[in-house]
């Protein structure tokens, strides 16, 4: 009875071993490019499912953008968004990641096909962004973002 005992004790001690060094290397094997990288990914996932509610951890409290935008405003930006336009996807083409310290900053050139709520012809967008990010609590978090494209939505001519 008490081998069995043991026993059990040393397998609960080595799974949790094993959890806690599977998340040690994971966790050291990720840099602070990657972690921003992975933001941004999030945030597409977000746009493309219409998900205010897990873009929310995304943004730090503290976002101020160019055009004078607080966090709460910038939400509502994108919330509209999700009202006014549906069947959202990216591609994102290129992502350039920057590190200074504690902030950082992305250039994002991407390709956004969307519809307009009450409309089926598809518009895209070849656009680009400055993300501005701040690392809080030793996570990264967006504190601004700048849309540098052309501002044009233009007809997708054909789709196959």
């Amino acid at each position: 009875m008490g081998s069995q005992k043991n026993t059990r004790a040393l397998i609960f001690l080595v799974a949790i071993a094993s959890v806690v060094a599977y998340f040690s290397v994971r966790s050291c094997g990720e840099n602070d490019e990657t972690r921003i990288r992975k933001v941004i990914y999030t945030g597409v996932l977000c746009v493309e499912g219409e998900d205010l509610r897990r873009c929310l951890p995304l943004v730090s409290d503290r976002y101020a953008d160019e055009y004078g935008h607080s966090k709460l405003v910038f939400l509502k930006l994108v919330k509209d968004i999700f009202a006014d336009f549906r069947d959202i996807k990216v591609e994102v083409k290129q992502l350039l990641v920057r590190i200074k310290a504690d902030e950082a900053e992305a250039d994002v050139a991407f390709t956004c096909i969307f519809r307009k709520l009450e409309e089926t012809q598809l518009y895209y967008d070849n656009g680009k962004l400055k993300v501005h990010f701040r690392k809080e609590d030793g996570r990264w978090k967006v504190d601004g973002v700048a849309y540098e494209g052309a501002g044009e939505m233009l007809f997708l001519q054909s789709v196959a």
